[in-house]
């Protein structure tokens, strides 16, 4: 009887090590998500039909795109730490193929926030703009960002920065 005993106790050993090494390797989501820091995560699987059908997750997707490829543009790289809180997206459309999205960051106002295009026919050019510049400051597909933001933030972290931010039209 003892031999079973000092068996079962040490599987049961084991098993509970193998489930506290299993539990400290996972990545901690819940702090990527707050802090939508880049890291260890299963890939986005956003596609550019549910930036489409979503407004709300196509602003995450720019935004985080363009913080990222204009950090050195004051107001776009605080698109971030605008995404983890409530964020006011103004939505300008201005013809049948062009419609403007202004992103409310700290210290901004709808006449000076950055902004970005979508153009073209099927709304697939992206043009990054600072508050009150008519000057692009960058252009890219929206496939491209799709798949930058996809590689670098798991469907989490898109999804909860998509759910805190409110479309207002002008």
């Amino acid at each position: 009887m003892k031999i079973i005993s000092k068996i079962l106790l040490g599987g049961i050993a084991v098993a509970g090590i193998g489930a506290g090494v299993a539990y400290t390797t996972q990545p901690d989501l819940k702090s990527q998500v707050n802090t939508l820091a880049p890291g260890t995560h299963k890939a986005g699987k956003t596609t550019v039909d549910d930036t489409k059908t979503n407004e709300e997750l196509a602003t995450t997707v720019v935004g985080l795109y363009g913080a990222a490829h204009l950090e050195n543009n004051a107001h776009w790289k605080q698109v971030p730490d605008a995404f983890k809180n409530k964020t006011t997206l103004v939505k300008e459309p201005r013809s049948n193929t062009l419609t403007v999205y202004r992103i409310l960051v700290p210290n901004t106002t709808q006449s000076n926030a950055p902004y970005y295009e979508l153009s073209g026919p099927n709304h697939n050019t992206v043009i990054f703009y600072d508050g009150t510049a008519t000057t692009p400051l960058a252009k890219a597909d929206l496939a491209t960002i799709v798949k930058y933001v996809n590689e670098h933030y798991s469907d989490q972290q898109q999804q909860d920065c998509a759910t805190r931010i409110k479309i207002q039209y002008s």
